[in-house]
């Protein structure tokens, strides 16, 4: 195991479950790499390979406002309802939407890959570094798609198959202090309000900028990102990711630093975040 400074978090290569847990204990993200470059995945999944392997695969697609970041709404617009198109047809979309005077833009985010694109699963290698099974996760997006200022309830491993993502991390403070649309109708309260990219110190003044953690995850490294961490995900180039998400269990609140009063903390205003919450 080799274990360095990468930026402002550590990397670990190719770590056995006994050195990831180590790490994995204290409830910070790190980097992994000597691992997913060597799936079959990273060396071959072209656009070509998977529109010949499941152009006629049905899926589900994200639609937004290409404008939407400019007036900042801390989730898709919900006025847009997701599409369901061919596979072969989102990649005609991606491969002409600077061309085009459709005000929308597409991104096919966490589509479930053993449902969608059962083909595809030979084509990697599931992280055993927990003792059960993940959901999987597919992103396919291009330069620019983002995903706003959220946390996940699971155990993410996020692993880099194509292009690069700018992600912004922050550790799990005061729930309010990210400003989460508590009671708002329809809202959901595991998004921040806050846009970190040009954050508004007047309107969010307890948000903390000062904890951020920035890296470019490179393809064929791995970030894990622990439960409740926020971040903020963008694509640096059109970019292919794999979400490994694991169940958090009850021993998880016990083992992980802080994981247990973050867990109470978050209860004491909002119990939806924790009981419905399907990961992002």
């Amino acid at each position: 195991m080799v274990v360095k400074n990468s930026d402002s978090i550590l990397k670990i290569t190719n770590p056995s479950q006994k050195e990831f847990i180590e790490l994995w204990k204290q409830h910070q993200p790190f980097l992994i790499d000597g691992v997913a470059e060597n799936w079959y995945a990273y060396k071959n999944w072209s656009n070509d390979y998977l529109l010949k392997k499941c152009g006629n695969n049905t899926i589900r697609v994200l639609c937004y406002d290409q404008n939407y970041l400019d007036n900042y709404n801390y989730v898709f617009d919900k006025t847009y309802p997701d599409k369901f198109m061919k596979f072969k047809d989102y990649l005609d979309i991606k491969s002409s939407e600077n061309n085009t005077e459709d005000s929308l833009r597409y991104y096919m985010a966490a589509v479930n890959l053993e449902q969608y694109f059962p083909e595809l699963t030979v084509d990697i290698s599931y992280p055993e570094y927990f003792n059960r099974k993940p959901r999987i996760n597919f992103w396919f997006g291009s330069c620019g798609n983002t995903t706003t200022l959220h946390f996940d309830r699971e155990h993410n491993i996020l692993a880099q198959i194509r292009g690069r993502k700018r992600i912004l991390l922050y550790p799990p403070s005061n729930y309010l202090s990210f400003y989460p649309p508590i009671g708002e109708n329809g809202a959901l309260e595991y998004c921040s309000k806050v846009n970190p990219i040009n954050y508004n110190l007047e309107l969010f003044p307890k948000f903390p900028w000062q904890q951020k953690k920035e890296i470019i995850l490179q393809a064929g490294e791995m970030l894990y990102v622990p439960p409740f961490w926020w971040h903020h995900v963008t694509g640096v180039d059109e970019n292919i990711s794999l979400s490994f998400w694991y169940d958090i269990q009850i021993g998880d609140w016990f083992r992980q630093k802080r994981i247990f009063s973050t867990i109470l903390n978050i209860l004491h205003h909002s119990k939806t975040v924790l009981f419905t919450h399907d990961g992002s």
